[in-house]
Parts: C-alpha cells; sequence; structure tokens
C-alpha cells in the first residue's frame, strides 16, 4: 500500500478539495483506496461527502478498542467504485481534545494512527490518501512521517510561497518519503483558460513560474491546475470529479493521478 499526504503551508489552499478527487479518482482506475481525514482542527471532508459520521479518527485516537474497520465508511454502492473514508470530527469538544492531548496522548495517538495504517494494507488497500492540517502541527507530522509521498499544494502568492520556503526548509528536509508541490487555483493572463487549456503566452508564464517553484523549493512540481470558476462556484459541496468526469479541472485530477502513479 502506498500513502499519499496532502499538506499546505496554511489553508485555503484547496488541499482537502484535491485529495478526496486524487482519492476518487485513483479509485474509478480500479484501486482500492482510503481517504483519511487528519485535519482535526478544521475538518471540511465531512461536508465535501456529504457524510455525517458517528465515529471519527478522533475516537479512534482515544479509544483503543476501535479499529479502522469501526470508523470506515464505504461509498462503493453509491458510487460503484473502491472508495472509502474516515473523517475527523467536527464536534468542537472532540476537536479541543487534539489541540489539547500532553505528550503521552500524542504518543498513543502516533502508535494508533500507525495500527490503522497496519490495518489498511492488510486488508488490501492499494493507496491511502491522507488530508493533513496545515502548517507544522504535530497531527499534521504525524500524517506525514507515515506517508510514502506528500503533495504540498501551493497557491502562486507571496504570502504562501514565503511561508512555504519557510517549512520546507525546516520540516521536508526531515521527511523520508517523496516530496512534490502542487500548484493549485493558479491564475494567469487568460483566466479561465478556454476549454481548460491555457493560451501559449500563459504556459510559458506557468513554466516559468514552475521553474522558480522547483529551484527554490527542490521540489518537483506535479501540475499546475487552473483556477476554474465552476469549481469555486460549486464549493465544498461534494467531490466535483464526480459529478463532473468530463470537465477540465477532473482532467487535470487524472493527469496529477497519472503523475503519482508513474512516481512510484
Amino acid at each position: 500500500m502506498k500513502i499519499i499526504a496532502f499538506h499546505s503551508y496554511k489553508g485555503g489552499t484547496g488541499k482537502t478539495h484535491l485529495s478526496a478527487n486524487l482519492a476518487t479518482v485513483l479509485a474509478q482506475k480500479g484501486f482500492k483506496t482510503a481517504l483519511l481525514d487528519l485535519d482535526f482542527r478544521g475538518p471540511n471532508l465531512q461536508t465535501l461527502c456529504g457524510i455525517d459520521a458517528n465515529i471519527t479518527i478522533n475516537d479512534l485516537l482515544f479509544d483503543p478498542d476501535l479499529t479502522g474497520e469501526d470508523i470506515l465508511v464505504s461509498f462503493e454502492s453509491q458510487y460503484k467504485i473502491p472508495l472509502f473514508a474516515a473523517f475527523a470530527s467536527t464536534d468542537f469538544r472532540k476537536m479541543g481534545d487534539i489541540v489539547r492531548a500532553d505528550k503521552k496522548q500524542r504518543q498513543r495517538s502516533l502508535k494508533r494512527i500507525l495500527r490503522l495504517r497496519d490495518e489498511l494494507s492488510d486488508s488490501g488497500f492499494d493507496y491511502t490518501i491522507i488530508d493533513t492540517s496545515p502548517g507544522v502541527q504535530m497531527e499534521s507530522i504525524d500524517g506525514l512521517v507515515i506517508s510514502d509521498a506528500t503533495c504540498l499544494v501551493l497557491k502562486a502568492d507571496d504570502f504562501d510561497i514565503s511561508g512555504t520556503k519557510s517549512m520546507v526548509t525546516q520540516l521536508y528536509s526531515l521527511l523520508d518519503s517523496i516530496n512534490y508541490v502542487v500548484l493549485n487555483r493558479v491564475v494567469a493572463e487568460t483566466c479561465p483558460p478556454e476549454h481548460g487549456v491555457w493560451s501559449k503566452s500563459d504556459i510559458e508564464l506557468v513554466n516559468q513560474f514552475e521553474k522558480t517553484i522547483t529551484e527554490e523549493m527542490r521540489m518537483r512540481v506535479l501540475t499546475s491546475i487552473p483556477c476554474f470558476c465552476e469549481v469555486a462556484r460549486e464549493g465544498s459541496r461534494s467531490v466535483f470529479s464526480l459529478d463532473h468526469p468530463d470537465h477540465p479541472f477532473s482532467h487535470h485530477i487524472k493527469e496529477l493521478a497519472t503523475r503519482i502513479l508513474e512516481g512510484f
């Protein structure tokens, strides 16, 4: 089983949306895929998937009797693909328990995340996609530590780039994983791009920007995804690539999946 974590320096980059759509595309390719929400401070995956989860990953971290089978929600019958998800709690009390956890509880939490990883592997999952909290929260680091690859989601603004460079220097050099950059919601001169395709001049600008990011971050840029009004307009009410499989955004996600698969 391969584990891919989506991470970012700050919120609002679209990492939850990308992780859910990538998990969906991998499942559509026939891979048994688990989507885990480890964004305990700002969980959005329940909203995106239209789920009100009774038992969450938060519960798993505090209850030694719970297993992966107790928290996984299957979408096989609904979407006819081998997609499963485990959600972070939206209960403020449970969110607070994570934030206030002492050192011993953090150690127990990491052990239970590692146990969950092993359970998923033993259950025949091909891929696990993790949506992490932004920044350098301990629970984010736990998700990064167990991952084989990390997709660092970056928006093309100075605040995000500056903070991300600092985080990469101090954190990512310590990770034993393949680390990539995914540029999301890229705004070029032709915005939105006609039929999802940038003009020749826009492609030159995006290629130059990717080159700059690669040199500064010392990480490969997997893909640059344009800013699509339709995606923003739909918000976080559903997994976009399920409802709009032929939209250019969905094709970008399929391209992202292909490049990640090639990386392994």
